[in-house]
C-alpha cells in the first residue's frame, strides 16, 4: 500500500517532498502510513543572512543559493517540524527542516525543502529521470496531487483509492482549504546526509533548467 499522509496546517510543500517520488515508506517496526508537517511559528524570515540562524536552531548545514542563474531570487526561509506515524498511530520519529522559497515575476514559486535523510524510510525508486552531478545522484519526477480537505478523509471513491495504490505518480493529500488537482515537478538528491527536494507546482520551466538548478545548488551552494 502507498502512504497517504495528512498535513495540520499549509506546510503542504514539506510533507509533500517526503513523498513525492513515490512507493511505500517501509521500516523495520512497520509502515510509516502518515506524514505530519506544521511550520515553526515565528522562525520565518525573509533575509538570506539569516538562514545561518535556522541552521542552527535545527543542527543541520545545507547547502542554499541567494539567486539562480535563471533569475530565481531568494524570498523566504522557515522552519517545519514533521512527524512520522504507523498504521496504527504511533509516532516512529521527528525530524526537523527547512522550507526556502525563490520567486521570479511571472512563474510559479520554486520552493526548496531540505531535510535530515531518513533512516526509517526506504521508499521505493520511481523517478522519470536520473542524473548524476559529480557523485550526486539528482531524480526528476512530474506527479499529480489531489489535495482534499481533512474531512473527506474516508469519503474518497474507491477509484481514486485504486489509482493511488497502482500509480506511483499519483498522490492523495489531505488538510488543504478546498478540493484541487496540481501538477508538481520536482528534483531530489541527498548530500551528506542532508536530503533535498526541489518543487514547483504547475511550472512552465523545462527538465533541463529544473536540473541546472539542481546542479548549481550542489555545485555552488554554501
Amino acid at each position: 500500500m502507498k502512504a497517504s499522509f495528512r498535513l495540520k496546517s499549509a506546510a503542504i510543500v514539506a510533507a509533500a517532498c517526503v513523498l513525492l517520488v513515490g512507493g511505500t515508506a517501509l521500516a523495520a517496526s512497520g509502515i510509516v502510513s502518515s506524514i505530519v508537517s506544521h511550520n515553526r511559528i515565528g522562525s520565518e524570515t525573509t533575509t538570506y543572512v539569516d538562514i545561518s540562524k535556522l541552521e542552527n536552531d535545527i543542527n543541520m548545514d545545507v547547502l542554499t543559493v541567494e539567486r539562480f542563474d535563471n533569475g530565481f531570487t531568494f524570498r523566504s526561509a522557515e522552519i517545519f517540524d514533521m512527524s512520522d506515524y504507523s498504521e496504527d498511530g504511533a509516532k516512529m520519529a521527528d525530524a526537523s527542516g527547512l522550507d526556502i522559497t525563490y520567486s521570479k515575476d511571472g512563474l510559479p514559486d520554486i520552493y526548496l525543502d531540505i531535510e535530515p535523510v531518513s533512516t526509517i524510510r526506504n521508499d521505493e525508486d520511481t523517478s522519470m529521470e536520473t542524473r548524476m552531478v559529480g557523485d550526486v545522484a539528482v531524480k526528476y519526477s512530474l506527479d499529480e496531487y489531489l489535495f482534499l480537505p481533512p474531512n473527506m478523509e474516508g469519503q474518497v471513491s474507491q477509484e481514486l483509492l485504486d489509482r493511488m495504490e497502482n500509480d506511483d505518480h499519483f498522490f492523495i493529500s489531505y488538510g488543504s482549504d478546498q478540493e484541487e488537482t496540481q501538477m508538481i515537478t520536482n528534483l531530489i538528491f541527498d548530500v551528506n546526509g542532508v536530503h533535498y527536494c526541489l518543487m514547483t507546482f504547475d511550472t512552465t520551466l523545462t527538465v533541463d533548467e529544473l536540473f541546472d538548478m539542481a546542479e548549481e545548488l550542489i555545485t555552488e551552494g554554501k
